[in-house]
Parts: structure tokens; sequence; C-alpha cells
């Protein structure tokens, strides 16, 4: 978990330093009761930190003996997830073992005792527990997400992972967590095309290509996110223009870049291909998303399209 303890500071531990950080001009934000960061180190952190710092700082001052499931597990695994993180931290313990939740803590009892990892000294259901768990319990997109990491990553097999599908077999979400796996796919270079993918299958459209390398006379053109080999399409989710975001706002350089990919779509073009590209907040709308792809030409297998090969 890329939170280290140090960055945590306790009341009493404030105190003794003649510091109160529950004084609104102490520099310092409460993570949870009795625990605060630095007001810089909590503006600056995401959603994932930010529930990552609250996952160690309930850890440490509720002593939990429980190994960490579910998204808990996932933040300190850095699986990623697609909407909000609980409010809350979730742990896995055997059923009838007289565990009480809190308004921290959320118990959870089970008939199959979790494989157990500790990272930085904490506690976690395994990667395919943590990610087949998160199929039982959280959207397909967002469990695909964090299945496509896992894999890419190597974290975890798909063996692994269709072996705790089955032992977990019978359990409430399983069919949805089962489909998860079935179509997770470690090529997947990011959240944004996982959950592209997610949408593509919910929509049962055209299954594309993935990562598909295209060469012209002047050599390497590139790889794309998606292609329909029958359509001819090239799909693009515009992480592309994480372009600019990754030159940290560097206006020439952003430029540049964006010029560079305007010259690979030309090409792209000159082979043949359509080329179509969404953004986050399109693949995130289904309807949206529903409509982009029928205005390309991709529409539902029932409706007569037909499953991509190559």
């Amino acid at each position: 978990m890329d939170v280290p303890q140090t960055v945590l500071l306790h009341t009493r531990q404030a105190v003794l330093r003649g510091v109160d950080p529950r004084r609104p001009t102490s520099g310092f934000i409460r993570v949870r009761h009795g625990t605060y960061v630095t007001r810089e180190e909590w503006e600056t952190s995401g959603k994932d930190r930010r529930y990552a710092l609250y996952v160690r700082a309930t850890v440490e001052t509720m002593k939990v003996s429980a190994p960490l499931a579910r998204e808990s597990a996932a933040v300190v695994l850095g699986l990623p997830v697609i909407g909000d993180w609980p409010r809350v931290m979730h742990v896995l313990e055997e059923a009838g073992a007289g565990g009480r939740s809190s308004a921290h803590v959320v118990r959870h009892g089970t008939r199959f005792p979790p494989d157990v990892l500790l990272v930085d000294g904490v506690a976690v259901t395994s990667v395919a527990r943590t990610v087949v768990d998160l199929g039982r319990v959280r959207s397909f997109a967002s469990a695909l997400a964090s299945a496509d990491h896992a894999l890419r990553n190597g974290m975890v097999t798909r063996e692994a992972l269709e072996a705790e599908v089955e032992r977990l077999a019978g359990t409430r979400g399983i069919r949805r967590a089962r489909a998860v796996v079935e179509h997770a796919d470690g090529r997947s270079e990011s959240v944004g095309e996982s959950l592209s993918r997610a949408q593509v299958i919910t929509l049962d459209l055209p299954m594309p290509v993935l990562q598909k390398e295209f060469v012209d006379d002047r050599g390497f053109v590139g790889r794309t996110d998606f292609w329909w080999p029958r359509l001819r399409l090239v799909g693009e989710f515009d992480g592309k223009v994480k372009l600019g975001r990754a030159l940290g706002g560097d206006e020439a350089a952003t430029r540049e870049a964006l010029w560079r990919e305007k010259l690979r779509e030309d090409r792209l073009r000159r082979l043949g291909n359509g080329v179509v590209r969404w953004t986050w907040a399109q693949a995130l709308d289904r309807a949206t998303f529903a409509r982009l792809m029928s205005g390309a030409g991709v529409v539902p297998l029932r409706a007569g399209g037909r499953a991509e090969r190559g």
C-alpha cells in the first residue's frame, strides 16, 4: 500500500509535539477520528489514496485481526476500481467467528476462508479472492478493470481466478464474478479501456481485437486500443488525450504530441481504416456509448452484428 505510516499523525502524538491537529489553523486534515495528515498531503491525494489513508488509519486504530477484503484489500493491493470507494473498511472472517461490525469496520462472514497476503504489514485477501469478491459485489465494469489490471501486471493467473470462482460456487453474486473472469484480459492497458470493453460486452456488440499493430510503407504506425476487422474500424479510448496530462501542462509539448497523434491517425486512415474515439464520460454513459458505436457501424450482435476475428 502506497501509504507510508509516517504520514499519519495521531492526536496524542501531535499534542506531545505541541500541535493540536483538531484546530482549523493547524495545517492538518482529519482522516478519521484521532488520525490526521497534513492538509497538503490530503489535498494532493486522489480518491484512491484518500481511501488508502483511511484504511491505514483504521487498521492502526482498530488493531483489526481479520484480513482486509473487497475494496479495502483492493486499495492495498493497488487494484483499480471504477466509481466511488466505500466509506468503511471491509474485513473477512470465518462465519460464526463472533466479530461485530462498527461505524468504521464491516465484517463479512464466509464459509470459504481466503488465502491471505501480507502487504506492508497489513493482512489482505489474496489477489484472486479479492478480484472474485469485487466481481460479486461491484459493477461488472469496475470488477473487469480490477481483473484486467491484475492479469496485466502478473499479480494473478487466469487459472487462479477460475479456481477461486469454482471454490466460491453458490455464493451471492458469483455468476457476475464468473462473467468477469471469463472476459478478463491482460492486454487491456488502462482502466478506461476496461470500462469501454465492459460496455461493449454489456451492449452485446461485436468484440474487437485488442492492441492491434499497424504498419505502412513507412514502417510502424502504432498499436490501437480496439480494432473491428470486418468494419476496418479502429477504436481509441481518449486516454490518447492522456498525451496532454502526461506532459504536465507543457503547452508546446502537448501541441506537438497532439500533432503527432493526428499524423498517426491520418496514416491509419490511409490504410483504409475508419477511426472512432471516445472519452471517459462517453464510455461511462451506456446510452451515449451505444449511440457512438452505432454511428460508427458497431451494432449489437442480435441486430446483425458479427463477432470479430483477427
